[in-house]
Order: C-alpha cells, then sequence, then structure tokens
C-alpha cells in the first residue's frame, strides 16, 4: 500500500465514521457472569486540558456529559497538584508506579498491572494499557516480576499485543497497517494520523472490553493533545470526543453484568496546558499547574466535592486497596474519600 492510498483510508475514518458508528452502540455487549470477587478499576487520562474548558467552565460545553449527568453520581476532586515534569509520560508513569517520574524515565519498581497479575495469577489479558506513548513500558524487568506479569497494551506507538492481533477484523487490520504506512515518511509519531489513531484506540479498547473484560485498565485518552496542530476548535473537538469516550465507558459499566456495581471509575488531565492552550508549562516543579480527579464506583459518595490538594501518584495506592493488592510504601497517599462518605 503506498502513502496516498493510506492517508486516504486514514481521511476517511476520520471523515465518515464517526467511533460509535464504526464500532458499535453504547448498549452492544455480550452477557456474562458477574465477577464479584476483585473489583475492577477504570483509569482514564487526558492528554492536556486546561481548567478553562473543563472544570472552571460553567457551561460545561466541552464536557457536558461529564459534569451535567456523571458529576451527580461520583465524587470530584477540584485540585489534582502536577509535580516534577508537566508533561503527558510522566503523569502516566507516576499513577502507575506511585512515584513521581521525570520523563523517559526508566521503570525501577513494578507497576499496579504487576502487582495485580502477580497476586491474582491473570492472565495478560486482563490487564491493559491503552494509548500509552511511544518510549514508555508498562512494565518493571526484575526479580519477582517477569513477562507473566506484564500488562497487555494498544501503544500510541501503534504497537497492538498478540492478543488482540488475535482477534482484529480484516478491516480493523487494515486500518491499522495503513496508519503505519502513513508513519514512514515522518521520524517517530505525527500529528497527521493523531486523529485517527485516537478513534482507532477507542474502537480496538471496545473490543478488548468485550472479548477479554479486563479488570485492571489504563485508558490514555490522547485526542486533546491534537492540540499541537495550533487549532482551537479542532482541540474543542477532541474534548467533546474524550466527553463521548468517557461517557460510553461509564454507561458500560453499569449496564454490562461483568462491571455492573464492581467497577471504579477514574477520570483525570494528566496535566494542563499553559494560558496558550497550545503548550505545556514543563516547569511544573516551581509553577505545579493544578487540575482534577473524577471517581464513580461502589459506595463512592454522589455529587461530593473534596478540595483538598491531592497527587496524581494518590491514585496508585487508592487502586492497590480497591482491589486489595499488597504493596510496599509509595510516594502516594490514600484517598480516604472513596472509601468513606464521611464528612471532611
Amino acid at each position: 500500500m503506498d502513502t496516498k492510498t493510506a492517508k486516504f483510508i486514514i481521511w476517511l475514518i476520520l471523515c465518515l465514521f464517526p467511533a460509535g458508528v464504526v464500532f458499535g452502540a453504547a448498549a452492544d455487549h455480550p452477557a456474562q457472569v458477574p465477577d464479584k470477587e476483585v473489583p475492577n478499576v477504570i483509569i482514564i487520562s487526558m492528554s492536556g486540558v486546561r481548567n478553562s474548558e473543563s472544570i472552571a467552565d460553567p457551561t460545561r460545553q466541552y464536557f457536558p456529559h461529564l459534569f451535567n449527568e456523571m458529576l451527580k453520581e461520583g465524587t470530584l476532586y477540584t485540585d489534582v497538584i502536577c509535580v516534577e515534569q508537566q508533561f503527558h509520560m510522566t503523569t502516566f508513569t507516576s499513577i502507575n508506579l506511585g512515584k513521581s517520574s521525570l520523563l523517559f524515565y526508566k521503570i525501577d519498581r513494578p507497576t499496579i498491572f504487576q502487582y495485580a497479575r502477580k497476586k491474582y495469577d491473570w492472565p495478560a489479558n486482563k490487564c491493559w494499557m491503552v494509548g500509552n506513548w511511544q518510549g514508555i513500558k508498562g512494565y518493571y524487568e526484575g526479580e519477582g516480576f517477569g513477562e507473566e506479569t506484564y500488562p497487555d497494551e494498544i501503544s500510541l506507538g501503534l504497537g497492538v499485543s498478540d492478543a488482540l492481533k488475535a482477534v482484529l477484523s480484516p478491516p480493523e487490520q487494515e486500518i491499522l497497517d495503513a496508519l503505519r504506512e502513513s508513519q514512514k515518511d515522518f521520524a517517530g509519531f505525527n500529528f497527521c494520523n493523531w486523529d485517527a489513531f485516537d478513534t482507532l484506540a477507542f474502537g480496538l479498547f471496545k473490543k478488548v472490553l468485550k472479548t477479554y473484560h479486563p479488570k485492571l485498565i489504563h485508558y490514555s485518552c490522547d485526542g486533546p493533545d491534537a492540540a499541537h496542530y495550533e487549532s482551537f476548535a479542532r482541540y474543542g473537538l477532541t474534548l467533546r470526543q474524550a466527553d463521548e469516550i468517557i461517557y460510553y465507558l461509564w454507561n458500560f459499566i453499569q449496564t454490562d453484568p461483568f462491571y455492573k456495581d464492581n467497577t471504579y471509575l477514574f477520570v483525570n488531565p494528566d496535566d494542563e496546558r499553559n494560558a496558550y492552550f497550545r503548550f505545556h508549562d514543563s516547569n511544573a516543579r516551581d509553577n505545579p499547574s493544578h487540575v482534577w480527579l473524577y471517581v464513580f464506583g461502589p459506595g463512592v459518595e454522589k455529587g461530593r466535592v473534596i478540595k483538598r490538594p491531592i497527587h496524581h501518584i494518590d491514585i496508585f495506592p487508592t487502586v492497590a486497596r480497591i482491589m486489595e493488592i499488597e504493596i510496599p510504601p509509595s510516594q502516594g497517599e490514600l484517598l480516604t474519600e472513596v472509601f468513606s462518605s464521611a464528612a471532611e
């Protein structure tokens, strides 16, 4: 397939086939007996979302489902402090490790996925990293934590696991091949196929949900990073698309028998863009940005707003507690409100 054909296919995806049409409606899921032994956890990170378009926007125009409907059913932390480098990769890794990390930080301890797989002896397809960035490994390589503890993945570098390859349809494989072909003209990943990948990743993730019913997921919703195109309209569109993805998952876990009443959902921007929406503020240690976290799940108080400062690394011990996983002490602190609706 030549580059021109590949780019045409990508354009076709974007222009003619909305994600919900290509990959099915929210109610389309198989019946399955619920597994109540261990709660499920889904973490959604959004790539660079300003407060002015989200939590601080009184119109809710970019996140109508999240802030008008979902917020009434969950708890909102209004002050998540970004520390170290304010960037996507650093936050993604920090959440999974419970330790603040720098860009392309070498993972020196097991991730939450590895602790989960080791304790419960789950196959890889029960733990997924979706949309994680190029060059970011989702696992620690060390004593006691070998390949049998690695999570499955759909990476931003267009990598998919063997488990997912086995269930791809011919059209899905063709789209994936087209994206990879179009990438050959550039050094590394490029914004020309950014939107197409985000759409494809969501479709593949829905297939993962229905095929494997994972217990632990970290999904990076990378669309908002289209802000680097320097088009605010395009950035705004990706925020609305992110809202649709989040809303789909919120409804899915309440209607699918495997996830219903046994799943916690965490939604959080990985960092806030600076005043000029196109860029990040990398000097987060001296001038940290403040984003937010939405939590939904069994026993989580509805409509509650928590204003105390927290950090991304606090998600790690909280998920461990939810899934009854014993881990060594981390830098993060337990988000106690997730487990108690007592007044502050």
